[in-house]
């Protein structure tokens, strides 16, 4: 992941730094903050059509929270988690 530089090999090569555990779990937690948001997006769609019947208010609040979730929560969590410069 970009969070850390890469390390130097012995012939002076730069190598990927495999990921940590935790690096893993953030990343699928971003992951899946994004597909969550993406269903309410689809739900809030459906519901603004007609698709289900429910109160358009509804609607309303899922696409707003899904587009939050799909866009402005993923790049809450990254600066949250950003390794400070030294």
């Amino acid at each position: 992941m970009a969070s850390r530089p890469p390390e130097h090999s012995t012939e002076g090569r730069m190598e990927p730094t495999p990921p940590t555990n935790q690096e893993r779990v953030r990343f699928a937690f971003i992951s899946i903050h994004r597909l969550v948001g993406a269903a309410l997006i689809v739900l809030g769609i459906l519901v603004l059509q007609g698709g289900i019947d429910w109160s358009q208010k509804v609607g309303w609040v899922l696409l707003v929270v899904g587009l939050l979730d799909f866009f402005i929560a993923p790049l809450a969590f990254a600066r949250l988690w950003r390794t400070r410069p030294e």
